[in-house]
């Protein structure tokens, strides 16, 4: 009579083989797109009047102004209500560009890091360029997200 040994584990009890087996192919399982987690931004709305100071891109047109995220069809930047741009890949880097009249005026890579809590503010006011941010670091972020996550 042979003896078998199951994936090199001698001296185990049937309940201990099995629970290994199932445990060490549940850990090599490929995840699917449901696990993983998705990561959004919350567009802060900026003034419809145009600026009285120049921005570190130059003048622009807020009637104009549009943001652009990664390769996603370009939003006009709101003026009244917040809008939330979801379904972000948290692993990968980001690129946002603001284009005004056609005219790049800023652009930026980032990453959603562990402690932003896969919700980010962006916001835009013409004078201190882009800004972005999370709940806990950013006050204005804070202050202003109700209308996006409820």
């Amino acid at each position: 009579m042979r003896k078998v040994r199951l994936l090199g584990l001698s001296g185990c009890s049937i309940t201990l083989c099995v629970f290994f087996l199932a445990s060490n192919s549940a850990a090599q399982a490929k995840p699917t797109e449901s696990d993983y987690a998705h990561g959004s931004i919350c567009v802060l709305p900026n003034s419809p009047e145009p600026p009285t100071r120049i921005s570190p891109g130059g003048e622009y047109n807020p009637k104009t102004l549009t943001l652009r995220l990664d390769k996603q069809e370009p939003i006009l930047w709101p003026h009244k209500q917040p809008t939330l741009m979801d379904g972000l890949d948290l692993q990968t880097s980001h690129l946002v560009v603001l284009t005004s009249d056609g005219k790049r005026i800023q652009s930026f890579r980032f990453k959603f890091a562990e402690d932003d809590d896969a919700k980010l503010c962006i916001y835009f006011d013409g004078y201190q360029g882009v800004q972005l941010g999370n709940k806990k670091n950013a006050y204005w972020c804070r202050a202003n997200v109700r209308a996006c996550w409820r």
